[in-house]
């Protein structure tokens, strides 16, 4: 039995490690297609890992610390599904109940920032501009080719691949 909880762990915890580290933990739309119109839809694959991982990990712990093979393989398989349906109400709560933080780039098109490092037309500078209360750092490059020192005053005139166009905000404009 102890080859069959080696093989789930060997296979589950790479696959939990991956989708953790990666950002994908919730499995994104990947998953087991069941029966689309029953009770089950698809099952995610981070709940597959979970099982996997629970079942070789729980298994191999009972094997380990000479508990019978049947106990162990219970116990195994209860946690193991335990962790699987759990993770799948965990990540489903976690998916309702989160914001994002992330800011749409028709938001910052017309807001007011300060140049952080010089900005020209051969060298992408910074800007700091405040966005829903909280200062954030992007990189800019200017929107006519001019040179914007550090200091100066700029609104954003459009976001391209992550990139601020900003254009100098002259004294006579310049809000305070």
């Amino acid at each position: 039995m102890s080859g069959i909880y080696i093989f789930f762990l060997a296979v589950g915890a790479p696959l939990l490690l991956w989708m953790t580290f990666a950002g994908d933990a919730d499995g994104g739309d990947g998953g087991f297609e069941m029966d689309g119109d029953g009770p089950w839809g698809t099952i995610p694959l981070s709940a597959i890992a979970f099982f996997m991982t629970a079942f070789g990990a729980v298994g191999l712990a009972g094997n380990l610390t000479g508990v019978g093979d049947g106990t162990a393989f219970l116990f195994a398989a209860i946690m193991a599904v335990l962790a699987a349906v759990g993770s799948r109400f965990a990540f489903r709560w976690l998916s309702t109940s989160s914001t994002s933080s992330d800011v749409m780039s028709v938001e910052l098109e017309g807001q007011i920032a300060k140049a952080a490092l010089p900005i020209s037309s051969d060298l992408k500078g910074k800007i700091i501009v405040e966005v829903a209360g909280a200062r954030a750092q992007m990189t800019a490059t200017p929107a006519d080719g001019s040179t914007i020192e550090i200091g100066d005053t700029v609104v954003i005139v459009k976001i391209e691949k992550g990139v601020a166009v900003v254009a100098p905000l002259g004294p006579d404009l310049a809000l305070e």
